[in-house]
């Protein structure tokens, strides 16, 4: 079987027992999802570069643990979010970090294409999806992530939770006031054409 036809699981059995090429093709499967949900996470480009780094390092030397009884998504997702946790809690105080945050990247977040060819709706579609992202930034961090990976990478609550490490009961908590939140916090930044995106 080709490496481009074996699954994440196969490749990551491989790599853990040391072969590299089939570590390079797990890098190059998921390195830019890692990328985005990192920056949709940190907010900032370099830094979610380094972290990339990071969680493809951790990787690399845990792979030898994998025995594949969980999904290999689901567990490369963990040391990504959890990656990121640590940076924010070992940065928590650095005034210099909050104002990188402000800086946020506009394209961090997949985005789904135009519905059509006008010019004029492309471009209020793509103003509104802008405005989404940065909302959906700007929420609690224990919201961010989740509503992250349900709408935009759509894994079932199930996944998030072992993704998170939490209680599905609690992910679908945090769902439902994350969603609760950005409903109304679109609702001020758009007084005059309100829609819920995410009913």
């Amino acid at each position: 079987m080709e490496r481009s036809e074996a699954s994440d699981e196969q490749l990551a059995l491989q790599a853990g027992r040391g072969d590299p090429l089939a570590f390079r093709e797990l890098v190059e499967r998921h390195k830019s999802y890692i990328f985005t949900l990192l920056i949709q996470l940190i907010g900032h480009r370099e830094t979610a570069e380094d972290l990339a780094q990071e969680v493809f390092l951790k990787l690399y030397r845990s792979l030898p643990q994998f025995r594949a009884e969980a999904k290999f998504t689901t567990w490369l997702y963990r040391i990504a979010a959890n990656t990121a946790v640590d940076y924010k809690r070992a940065n928590s105080r650095n005034p210099l970090l909050k104002l990188l945050r402000l800086g946020r990247d506009p394209t961090a977040m997949p985005t789904a294409n135009p519905v059509d060819e006008d010019p004029e709706r492309s471009a209020v579609a793509k103003e509104a999806q802008a405005l989404m992202q940065r909302l959906v930034g700007g929420l609690p961090d224990k919201y961010k992530l989740i509503l992250f990976l349900y709408h935009y990478r759509q894994l079932s609550v199930q996944e998030i939770a072992a993704i998170a490490g939490l209680p599905v009961k609690t992910v679908e908590t945090r769902l439902y006031r994350g969603r609760a939140l950005l409903r109304d916090r679109w609702k001020e930044a758009n007084p005059h054409e309100f829609q819920a995106g995410f009913e």
